[in-house]
């Protein structure tokens, strides 16, 4: 019987091809038309809104209304000095919210109702989970990373985990996910956007992120595409210095530009800006996208009417933390909310002395603090909310969960190539040599998933093999007629 080759790949990521070249959309000159985000919709003639709004705009100092537009970083620990920061950063600065920054459960929600209890005006507790809690809780359930999903044709999985996702963050008392990613991934180089992309066709992307964000939203919980205006094509990490995007206007609108505008056309909520050097929309050498009004202001919110909740990426990044006054910079670009701020002290005062310079209007801060409010009020947050400790662990690792998981795996393997239809394989041939180009580890949930069929052997092919090394091992494999080669990295 002729020897079969056979390629697994356990990474999924192989599913998108990195193309040499972007494929572009086209791009039609229409006037765009703004469009009102769909969770604050129910509430904009709502007077109940606009009563509460207004209650709290007036007993708000100057100081206060701009501690509303701070969203600060929390440590998980429930240590005597964490505690003392977090009744400082809410107590003396008035925080509009708070974003833990990993951790347990137990923890994160032991600090948010803490939290909630000392604030005079409800927090947006955000999180950071772009392939579920998991990818900052330790205890919670692992979804698939993005690129795995951008294999599944059926978007409807991606509503649906967007709407258990939604179910997950208000269990925990989170109103704000930091997802889902928007970049178009394009280049097999970039350090750190990669696997969580989508993938690579902005279609695609575009039909992805708006899929899981409806789920989000249609669950009560305010959705933010990243990075704005497209991390895809980088080979810098922006947490480590600032990535440059040399492109043309065209190539951009055609594919970094283009699930943006997807996200902004359904009336989506959260955009958060990225710390990306475009000359193509700003001429300032070594001016991050986050701190450009050209990018923020003109760019997204006057050209492309995006109307919903304007976010910095994390302001501790290396990216952008060597322009001085971070926060004023990134009111004055346009943003409606300042993520992770290092210096809170420092910040919150400089904000303070260029209102009172003329360099910034209290007009400006009451509109933005009016529409943080807003969002507050649609999202539930006009009542403290308390999050429920007895059976935390059972509402979130539920049956259902693991199903869905279980269903997103399954619908995102694909077949690459099976000319000689070998696939499915002969069920009576028992003997499978396994041969693994990579980590060990990785592979080892798919050896044992493939014991229960066959009888695997593992073989691995490393980097710095020798000559007769390979010999060797090319003659223990010839032994065997089925033969899976496992790419892990």
């Amino acid at each position: 019987m002729k020897r079969l080759l056979l390629f697994v790949l356990i990474i999924m990521g192989f599913c998108g091809r990195f193309a040499s070249d972007a494929k572009r959309c086209p791009v039609a000159q229409v006037v765009v038309e703004p469009v009102e985000p769909l969770l604050v919709r129910p509430v904009q003639d709502d007077m109940q809104c606009r009563l509460w709004v207004d209650s709290v705009l007036d007993r708000l100092s100057l100081k206060e209304r701009v501690g509303q537009l701070f969203i600060y970083t929390i440590a998980p620990h429930q240590d005597k000095s964490n505690r003392e920061l977090l009744r400082k950063v809410i107590e003396d600065y008035k925080v509009g919210g708070l974003l833990f920054s990993g951790g347990l459960m137990q923890n994160q929600v032991v600090l948010t109702n803490e939290a909630q209890r000392m604030a005079d005006i409800p927090l947006l507790i955000t999180f950071d989970g772009e392939w579920g809690l998991s990818m900052r809780l330790r205890d919670t359930p692992a979804f698939p990373k993005n690129m795995v999903l951008g294999c599944i044709q059926n978007d409807s999985l991606l509503y649906e985990y967007g709407c258990e996702m939604a179910r997950q963050c208000k269990e925990l008392g989170v109103q704000v996910n930091f997802a889902p990613v928007a970049d178009v991934n394009i280049n097999p180089k970039n350090p750190v956007i990669n696997t969580r992309s989508f993938g690579e066709d902005p279609v695609n992307v575009a039909n992805k992120v708006i899929a899981y964000a409806r789920g989000l939203e249609d669950g009560g919980v305010l959705s933010v595409a990243k990075h704005f205006p497209g991390h895809g094509d980088t080979d810098v990490d922006s947490h480590k210095a600032l990535p440059v995007l040399t492109f043309t206007r065209e190539r951009l609108d055609s594919v970094e530009l283009y699930p943006f505008k997807k996200v902004i056309e359904e009336g989506l909520g959260g955009i958060m800006v990225g710390h990306l050097e475009v000359p193509a929309f700003e001429k300032e050498p070594g001016l991050p996208s986050s701190l450009s009004r050209k990018v923020v202001y003109d760019l997204l919110m006057r050209e492309l009417k995006f109307r919903g909740l304007v976010f910095t990426d994390a302001l501790a990044m290396k990216g952008v933390s060597n322009n001085g006054s971070l926060c004023l910079k990134a009111l004055k670009a346009g943003h409606d909310l300042l993520l992770v701020p290092r210096r809170i002290k420092e910040e919150v005062a400089a904000v303070l002395a260029a209102v009172k310079r003329g360099e910034l209007s209290e007009q400006a801060i009451e509109e933005k603090c009016r529409k943080v409010l807003t969002y507050k009020y649609a999202l539930g947050l006009n009542k403290k909310p308390m999050v429920r400790l007895s059976g935390l662990d059972m509402r979130i690792n539920t049956p259902y969960t693991r199903d869905l998981i279980r269903r997103l795996n399954a619908a995102a393997i694909t077949v690459l190539s099976n000319p000689t239809e070998v696939l499915p394989l002969d069920p009576d041939i028992k003997d499978v040599a396994v041969l693994n180009v990579g980590t060990a580890a990785e592979i080892q949930p798919f050896i044992k998933q493939l014991s229960e069929y066959t009888h695997p052997v593992e073989f691995r092919l490393e980097k710095d093999l020798s000559g007769a090394g390979r010999k060797a091992l090319r003659d223990k494999l010839s032994k065997y007629k089925r033969i899976l080669v496992c790419v892990t990295e």
